[in-house]
C-alpha cells in the first residue's frame, strides 16, 4: 500500500465492506439456537421415507413385523449416510439400519463385507451365508464406499463394489427372499444385482434417520414413493456424455448439449434399466380425463397451461403417487428432446379413493435458450402435452396449438442464403445489392435449393452467384446496425 502498489482508498473501501458485513450480521450471536432435536429427527426420517425409490419387488415387500430377517452387510452396522469430503455435517444422533431394524424384526446379523476394502473375505462371506439360511428373509445393504464419490475427482465406471456383489449372489443362492437396499450418492449398474433380488429399494444416502426410513418401508409403515431423478442406465457406455467426457489436454466437448440425462437417453431410444421419473409403490394408480387449458399468449409473454388430470388409487393400500407433466415440441427449428418434465405434484389417496390434481405451466415450459439471441424464446405451432408415471411412461396426452411471432436468428456473413432470403429485410439488403449489379443467386432458379443452405460469405466464392465479399459484409453490418446486433 505505502510503496503504492494498492491505493489506500482501495484498501479502505474493502475494510469498509467487511466491517458492514459483520455488522448486518451480528445479530445471529444474540439469537436463540434451541431447537426440538426430537422433531428435527422424526422430519429427518420422513424425508428420507418419502426420498426411498423402490426399484424392484416381486410382492417380497413390505415384510411382515416380528418376521425372522437377515440383515447383511457392513452398512447396516456401519450406515453410510452423507457425502463425503465438504458435504459432510455433524448429525445430533445417527439411526443405523440395523437398529431400526431390529425394533421391527427378529434380526440376526452379518457383515458379509467390508467397506474400507475391495477384496472378498470368504470368511465373512461364509458367516453371511449361514446366517441367510436361518432367515426367512434376507435383507442385505450394499452401495458405494464414501472415497467411490467424494469431491476432487470423477468416478471412472458406475459398478458397485465386487466383493459386495460376489456375497450378495453367494447369499441369494443360500436364501432367494433377499430384499437389496442400495446405500450410495450417485447412480449405479445394477446388472448384477437384479438376478439376485427380489426386490430393490434404492435408499440412496437417507441422512442421520435414514436406517429408520429404511425399517418404515421395508415393513410396510411407509408406503414407498420416491421417484428416480435420473436415469439408471445399463452401462456407463450407454451414457450421452460417455464419447466425451472426460476428455484430454485441458479440453472437455459437452457434445451432448442439452441431450443430457434422460433427454439423451429418450432421444436416442436407448434401452435403460430404469427411466427417469421411476418409482414403485405397494398399491397401484390410474390416470385419467387429461385436460389442458391455456391462456394468455407469447406476445404479451404470459402464455400458461393449466393441466388437469384424475388420480386413482387402484389397490388396495394408501399411497401416494407422483404425477409428472412432460412437454415436448415435434417440430423446432433446433434439435430438441423429445420430451421434457416441465410440472409434477405428488398426491395422497387412500384405496380406492380419487382425486383431481393440476399442474400449472408457464411460458418457460415451452420454451427453449437461443444462444444467438441470448433469451428464451417460444416457436408457433403444435406442443404435446403429455401425462404419466415416469418419462417412459405417459398414458394421456394433448396437443395444443401456441401462436407465437416469428423467431429468427441475427442475420450475419456467415448465416446461409436461405436465411438471408427468409428474412425481411435480409431479402430487401439482397435487392438491393442485385439493383447495385451485384450477382443474384434467386435468378439461377433451382440452384437455390442446391446451394441455398451455404453461408453467404462461403457463396462469394462462386464467382457470379452472389453478392461479392465486401458487399456481404456491407449487408450483415447494415442488418446488425438496424436490429442492435453485432456481426
Amino acid at each position: 500500500m505505502k510503496d503504492g502498489t494498492l491505493p489506500e482508498s482501495v484498501l479502505d473501501e474493502r475494510v469498509r465492506a467487511v466491517l458492514r458485513l459483520a455488522t448486518q450480521g451480528a445479530h445471529v450471536l444474540d439469537l436463540d439456537e434451541s431447537y426440538d432435536a426430537d422433531a428435527h429427527h422424526a422430519l429427518a426420517r420422513r424425508v428420507a421415507g418419502e426420498s426411498a425409490v423402490l426399484l424392484t419387488n416381486d410382492g417380497l415387500l413390505p415384510i411382515a413385523p416380528g418376521t425372522k430377517v437377515a440383515v447383511i452387510g457392513e452398512f447396516a452396522r456401519t450406515p453410510r449416510y452423507q457425502g463425503a469430503g465438504s458435504s459432510q455435517v455433524n448429525p445430533t444422533r445417527v439411526l443405523a439400519p440395523l437398529e431400526a431394524l431390529s425394533e421391527v424384526f427378529q434380526t440376526t446379523f452379518a457383515p458379509a463385507y467390508t467397506v474400507d476394502s475391495y477384496e472378498r473375505d470368504d470368511a465373512l462371506v461364509a458367516e453371511a451365508v449361514a446366517a441367510a439360511r436361518t432367515a426367512d428373509t434376507v435383507v442385505m445393504l450394499i452401495g458405494l464406499p464414501g472415497p467411490e464419490e467424494s469431491e476432487g475427482f470423477d468416478r471412472t465406471h458406475m459398478n458397485l463394489p465386487a466383493n459386495q456383489l460376489a456375497a450378495l449372489a453367494a447369499v441369494a443362492k443360500a436364501n432367494p427372499k433377499v430384499a437389496v437396499v442400495l446405500v450410495n450418492g450417485s447412480s449405479v449398474v445394477l446388472g448384477d444385482v437384479a438376478p439376485h433380488a427380489s426386490a430393490i429399494l434404492e435408499a440412496w444416502l437417507g441422512g442421520q434417520a435414514g436406517g429408520g426410513a429404511i425399517a418404515d418401508i421395508l415393513s410396510g409403515a411407509v408406503n414407498p414413493s420416491g421417484r428416480l431423478a435420473e436415469t439408471l442406465p445399463h452401462r456407463l457406455e450407454d451414457s450421452s456424455s460417455y464419447l466425451n467426457f472426460p476428455g484430454g489436454w485441458q479440453k472437455v466437448l459437452y457434445g451432448e448439449d442439452v441431450f443430457v440425462g434422460y433427454r439423451g437417453y429418450d432421444a436416442s431410444h436407448t434401452d435403460v434399466a430404469f427411466p427417469f421419473g421411476y418409482g414403485l409403490s405397494y398399491t397401484s394408480f390410474a390416470l385419467s380425463d387429461l385436460e389442458v387449458a391455456t391462456s394468455g399468449s407469447v406476445a404479451t409473454n404470459d402464455l400458461a397451461a393449466a393441466v388437469s388430470v384424475t388420480v386413482t388409487n387402484t389397490g388396495r393400500t394408501a399411497g401416494s403417487h407422483v404425477v409428472q407433466v412432460y412437454v415436448s415440441d415435434p417440430v423446432a427449428s433446433l434439435p430438441r428432446p423429445p420430451r421434457e418434465l416441465k410440472g409434477f405434484t405428488k398426491v395422497a389417496l387412500d384405496a380406492g379413493a380419487s382425486k383431481r390434481v393440476s399442474i400449472d405451466l408457464d411460458q418457460r415450459a415451452f420454451s427453449f435458450w437461443l444462444e444467438s439471441l441470448h433469451r428464451w424464446v417460444v416457436e408457433a405451432g403444435d406442443f404435446v402435452v403429455a401425462v404419466g408415471h415416469d418419462s417412459r411412461d405417459l398414458p394421456l396426452t394433448r396437443t395444443i396449438t401456441v401462436d407465437a411471432p416469428p423467431v429468427a436468428a441475427p442475420l450475419t456473413e456467415w448465416s446461409t442464403y436461405q436465411e438471408w432470403i427468409a428474412d425481411d429485410e435480409g431479402r430487401a439488403l439482397l435487392d438491393e445489392a442485385a439493383a447495385a449489379g451485384q450477382p443474384d443467386l434467386r435468378a439461377y432458379g433451382d440452384l437455390v435449393e442446391v446451394i441455398g443452405n451455404f453461408p453467404l460469405m462461403s457463396l462469394t466464392t462462386f464467382v457470379g452467384m452472389s453478392p461479392d465479399h465486401d458487399t456481404v459484409k456491407q449487408m450483415a453490418a447494415t442488418w446488425a446496425e438496424h436490429h442492435g446486433a453485432t456481426t
